[in-house]
């Protein structure tokens, strides 16, 4: 028994009483060992363990995916079980896709509005306002720069009041 190399026989017998554990031979534990690397590897693609604490014991959510490795004829088996899991997935894809397409349609109204308020306000807005310009002091500067000069103050007709 000196070849307890493998996780899960070692485990296996390790939990054995001292006493069960002397009635093994040592071909029982090879068959052991053989049979354990006949077992299929538990690798997948993803493995994602939540723990939730809750009052008392709490509980945990486990979701692997990976490859299918089960045979055609095992799939066909549990196919009435699995008719619940696939219209749950169907349903939660649908709801989030959904859900996207609703905020991305969403946003893109908002700015829609936006900018046709922007242009409503541009096109309604053909008015226009003279503003002062702060910087001109004096007459010749405002009328070099192509203004009116008009109660001590340089006043520009080509722009708006927002410029």
């Amino acid at each position: 028994m000196s070849a307890l190399k493998n996780s899960l026989v070692k485990r296996l017998l390790e939990q054995l009483p001292p006493e069960e554990l002397y009635t093994f031979s040592d071909r029982q534990v090879a068959v052991l060992y053989k049979s354990e690397q006949s077992l299929p590897r538990t690798s997948h693609t993803m493995h994602i363990r939540w723990s939730v604490p809750f009052p008392g014991k709490g509980f945990y959510l486990v979701i692997f995916a990976g490859k299918e490795r089960r045979s055609r004829q095992r799939l066909l088996t549990d196919k009435k079980f699995q008719v619940l899991p696939r219209i749950l997935l169907a349903g939660v894809v649908l709801c989030g896709c959904t859900t996207l397409l609703g905020l991305v349609y969403g946003q893109r109204m908002m700015s829609a509005a936006k900018q046709r308020s922007a242009f409503e306000l541009d096109a309604s807005d053909n008015n226009v306002h003279p503003t002062v310009v702060p910087f001109k002091y004096d007459q010749e500067q405002c009328e070099n720069s192509y203004r009116e000069w008009k109660d001590d103050q340089c006043v520009d007709y080509e722009h708006d009041y927002t410029f």
